[in-house]
């Protein structure tokens, strides 16, 4: 099943217009589902004052112009939580220069929610330890995607905790030695091979988080990779849904499509 949810993320991830009626689709925090739209007498966007002092530089562009913004959110179910966004703005050069001629635009770039956006379509699912990390990340993704990585690595931690795989095993001398997350999920590989799928996803999130603690690469829509990942983990490992559905599928091939009794 497509991931409606991280499809919205992504497009987040590109940043907004301008134009507040060409913003994407903001999944409401409140009830999921609903759309969050901008209301347009609460948008502020103000150019930053050491911005408007490079003016007067004799090189300077439309380019380097740089601003803050912020907005406040509403679902149109309409008895949901308000949203607030802040962020950044940014003038870009835009079009073909050759034939088009200078063009440029103002593009907006989100840096929090509050409250903050879900991340996970199986939040539901998740085990209340993997649910409190991933509320972590989703505070922070937008803001600091490298922090991020490394709360979705930890709540791959917290998920082996949920599912018997252990920690720390005696090292030579008898006292507790951590184990390495990718041998942990090997372990969770090896003792549950119906979750084979889902493991070598999860090994993945590891190497995203891996990044994010040690290297500071990452962007948000890095960081929605893992997120991915660890949603559909969480759907084949706990999602009962899949088998009910054979189930009922091999009973009304047994009945040859007739209604049961």
């Amino acid at each position: 099943m497509a991931n409606v949810l991280i499809k919205d993320l992504r497009e987040i991830s590109k940043g907004f217009s301008e134009k507040l009626e060409e913003w994407p689709h903001i999944p409401c925090p409140t009830c999921v589902r609903g759309v969050l739209q901008p209301v347009p007498e609460s948008f502020v966007e103000e150019e930053r004052v050491t911005s408007k002092s490079w003016r007067n530089h004799e090189a300077w562009e439309p380019e380097w112009i740089q601003g803050d913004f912020l907005c406040i959110l509403t679902c149109q179910k309409g008895a949901c939580d308000h949203v607030r966004v802040v962020g950044h703005s940014a003038v870009e050069a835009t079009g073909n220069w050759e034939w088009e001629g200078e063009q440029y635009e103002q593009r907006l770039t989100p840096t929090m929610f509050f409250p903050a956006l879900p991340l996970l379509e199986s939040r539901p699912l998740c085990p209340k330890e993997v649910g409190k990390r991933m509320d972590i990340a989703a505070k922070i993704i937008w803001l600091d995607p490298n922090s991020a990585a490394n709360r979705i690595r930890s709540a791959v931690e917290a998920l082996m905790d949920e599912q018997g795989i252990i920690r720390y095993k005696p090292d030579r001398r008898g006292k507790p030695s951590r184990i390495s997350l990718d041998q942990r999920i090997s372990t969770f590989k090896a003792a549950l091979p119906e979750h084979a799928e889902a493991a070598d996803l999860l090994l993945a999130v590891k190497w995203i988080g891996n990044v994010g603690s040690h290297e500071d690469l990452l962007r948000s829509r890095d960081v929605l990779d893992g997120v991915e990942f660890l949603d559909h983990s969480l759907s084949l490992i706990y999602d009962t849904n899949h088998d009910d559905i054979k189930k009922r599928a091999a009973d009304v091939t047994a009945r040859r499509g007739r209604p049961s009794s």
